[in-house]
């Protein structure tokens, strides 16, 4: 009997010291490896606290972040990413350009995130349009939107001034973008001292004009690109009346003159560009003094403004074993608290709809109101697996056309076969 009983209490001692081993081997937190390559200090500092209170918040998951990208360039991380997923050794959770998304989707190369979306309540409505498409491909979510931008035009209320243009009153319709670009340019001898506008500076993409000249990509129905649409044709032909105008070559030379530290726009060179909400924090560290204003991206008619974005997304690698908990950080920072401690803390605005109104920076600056005006007529680049091809074609056509070396829709034209040769169609 004795023995007996000492026998059970064996049992139960043994199963008493299992249940606490297995116990501490559920509190053990899952640990998760996070990619960024954001280079700059004050973006990574954000997300390490962003990072910091989400395992704060959630002790059974353990988030490691870790910066992953090469000197001057992205694809370094997109390289290493690559060989990490096809090596069966993928960090769970990393940040990714959305415009991408699409093609690596294609390839099989991200997890579906439909199903984790429904569940953890995640929809369409909580971004804004571009974002959601450019995180989705072929019916199917790949990523969750994370931070996002906008185009519009900047001008120089002095040099508006002292040429007798109202600076309150901003071209709206392209023959008054003309007409103040003639105004507003500056020149001595064969020398450009300011030139008006150059409407391929900076953000001035033919993805620009060819919206704001009410030009399409892409066929909804079809899929099929269409860069020879009479409207990105029209909007091409009329970049190079300034290729002409104002010589090609002269232009080219005064914009690159600076050098690349320099912003052109900032330093008083041209009077009007294309842009976005990130030069405004620039402008008050680099130029305090500029005297500035910000308006829609003129049209043919002066009205139906629109406006293209892009920005980064968080996707899960295929073949990572934690996806639950990778989604749910990724939630966190797409549409949780570390969206709105990033937005707030680096004013960059944020795909989820909600949030942008509310950070004090857009408060107290109302340059910024224009952009969330924007937003929601902004388009997203077609999401295709030759998203990249079909950007340097674009680019190769307006280059092209600006030298002189073709007619817009004869470049056009040879663009879009290419691409669509290549999509299958």
């Amino acid at each position: 009997m004795k023995k007996s009983m000492k026998v059970c209490a064996g049992l139960l001692i043994a199963l008493f010291i299992l249940s606490n081993c297995l116990t501490m081997a559920a509190k053990k937190p899952v640990e998760l490896t996070y990619w960024y390559p954001n280079g700059l200090s004050n973006e990574q500092a954000v997300l390490k606290k962003a990072v910091d209170l989400f395992n704060q918040q959630n002790p059974d998951i353990k988030v490691k972040g870790e910066f992953v990208g090469a000197s001057g360039s992205g694809q370094g991380a997109t390289d290493k990413l690559m060989v990490a997923i096809s090596g069966g050794n993928p960090p769970d959770v990393v940040t990714f350009d959305r415009f991408m998304v699409g093609q690596w989707a294609d390839q099989g190369l991200f997890e579906n995130l439909t199903a984790l979306a429904r569940t953890h309540k995640i929809s369409k409505n909580q971004f804004y349009d571009f974002a959601w498409q450019e995180a989705s491909y072929k019916g199917n979510l790949y990523a969750l939107p994370f931070d996002t931008d906008t185009r519009a035009l900047f001008y120089n209320k002095k040099m508006f001034k002292e040429a007798g243009l109202n600076p309150e009153k901003p071209p709206l319709t392209i023959k008054q973008l003309d007409e103040y670009a003639a105004k507003l340019t500056k020149k001595e001898g064969n020398r450009y001292r300011v030139i008006g506008f150059i409407p391929w500076l900076q953000q001035g993409w033919l993805y620009t004009w060819g919206w704001s000249f009410g030009g399409r990509f892409q066929d909804p129905k079809t899929g099929r690109i269409t860069a020879n649409d009479p409207g990105v044709v029209k909007a091409l032909e009329w970049e190079t009346t300034y290729a002409k105008k104002y010589d090609i070559e002269a232009v080219t030379n005064f914009a690159t003159a600076a050098g690349g530290d320099i912003n052109p726009f900032a330093a008083g060179m041209v009077a009007m560009v294309i842009s976005g909400p990130w030069e405004i924090s620039g402008f008050k560290v680099n130029a305090p003094n500029l005297d500035y204003g910000i308006s829609y991206i003129p049209t043919p008619t002066g009205a139906n403004f629109h406006s293209w974005a892009g920005g980064w997304s968080y996707v899960i690698p295929k073949g990572v074993k934690n996806k639950e908990a990778a989604f749910r950080f990724a939630k966190f920072m797409s549409v949780g608290e570390g969206a709105r401690i990033y937005g707030e803390e680096t004013t960059h605005f944020m795909s989820a709809k909600a949030l942008n109104d509310k950070f004090n920076w857009f408060k107290e600056d109302p340059k910024y109101k224009i952009f969330v005006t924007l937003l929601p007529k902004s388009f997203c680049r077609p999401v295709i697996p030759k998203g990249q091809l079909l950007w340097d074609e674009l680019v190769n056509a307006t280059d092209s056309a600006l030298n002189g070396k073709g007619t817009p829709k004869e470049l056009l034209d040879k663009a879009t076969a290419k691409v669509n040769r290549e999509l299958g169609y």
